[in-house]
């Protein structure tokens, strides 16, 4: 109604094309929040919804476009900086990934997911130390989190600490009884100490919940010629 009065109406143009993101509708949401960019070129919101719709069709090059701008007209707005290197994250470009990490935690120190992002981007590069580092802060921030758990009890398995990353992946597991990746980790461990029953439990777990490495391994490990015989 308030665009039937005023078509130009920015805020309410911003406000219905975010709305059509939450529905899926990507089309009018893109044709909502172009209309509130030209009405009001310094929309800072539009221009962070019409990112989103464009990472939602995948086109990454305009969304960091619109990320960008969104930085530029917002310099102090963590978020941006999030989503910009998550974009360029997910492109496999790691390193320019990073500083826009680091821009987000210096923004907000208390940005969890920021640093746990960080951690994967440490990562990809092979910097396992920063990524130990960053992992440690997002779990002092949030100890409720499976994934950031579950990346650090990863670390350690790689690293053979058996013993902390088994407690880092039975909370994980506890947290989140439906993730898959805590299951096949702590059945590499059980592996490792030839506890076969308690790694077969495990891989049939992660199996069930459609990981593809877990189904190797109960081939390798789990699979009774004897039973499939009986049977």
């Amino acid at each position: 109604k308030a665009i039937t009065i005023k078509p130009d109406f920015a805020e309410a143009l911003m406000m219905r094309g975010a709305t059509y993101l939450r529905l899926g509708d990507h089309g009018r949401a893109l044709n909502d929040l172009d209309k509130a960019i030209n009405s009001n070129p310094k929309e800072v919101k539009a221009y962070n919804y019409r990112a989103h719709c464009f990472l939602a069709l995948k086109d990454n090059r305009r969304a960091i476009a619109d990320f960008t701008k969104v930085i530029e007209l917002n310099p102090d707005y963590p978020n941006a900086y999030d989503s910009r290197g998550q974009v360029l994250f997910s492109t496999g470009k790691y390193h320019e990934a990073l500083p826009d990490f680091d821009k987000a935690i210096m923004l907000n120190p208390k940005f969890h997911e920021a640093y746990f992002r960080r951690a994967r981007a440490d990562l990809a590069i092979g910097d396992t130390v920063s990524a130990f580092r960053d992992l440690g802060h997002a779990i002092r921030i949030n100890d409720r989190d499976a994934q950031y758990l579950n990346l650090r009890g990863f670390l350690y398995l790689t690293m053979k600490n058996l013993k902390d990353a088994m407690k880092d992946l039975n909370k994980a597991i506890r947290l989140d009884p439906e993730f898959d990746k805590p299951y096949l980790y702590r059945a590499k461990i059980h592996i490792s100490e030839d506890q076969m029953k308690q790694a077969c439990a495990d891989l049939h777990m992660a199996s069930g919940l459609d990981n593809l490495e877990a189904k190797e391994l109960i081939e390798v490990y789990c699979f009774n010629p004897l039973e499939e015989t009986a049977k």
